[in-house]
């Protein structure tokens, strides 16, 4: 017979419960990878190898750095 272990506590069981109101949150980054929404590339880039890096989903630029898209 085998003896089931408990589960672990992870760093998400420390999060407050979400409220029966809220609307749920995708991520962007969850969307574009699985290709269900286009990678967006900050307007800062300009180098055409990086954006199609970006695009292609060889380059993550975080959200924080990736305020607005270009064209």
């Amino acid at each position: 017979m085998t003896a089931i272990l408990p589960e672990r506590p992870t760093v998400l069981d420390e999060l407050p419960p979400m409220p029966d109101s809220a609307d749920p949150v995708i991520l962007p980054g969850l969307l574009a990878g699985v290709g269900l929404a286009q990678r967006r590339v900050p307007a800062w880039v300009t180098d055409p190898g990086l954006k199609a890096s970006i695009l292609d989903g060889y380059v993550d630029i975080p959200d924080d750095l990736n305020p607005l898209e270009a064209s």
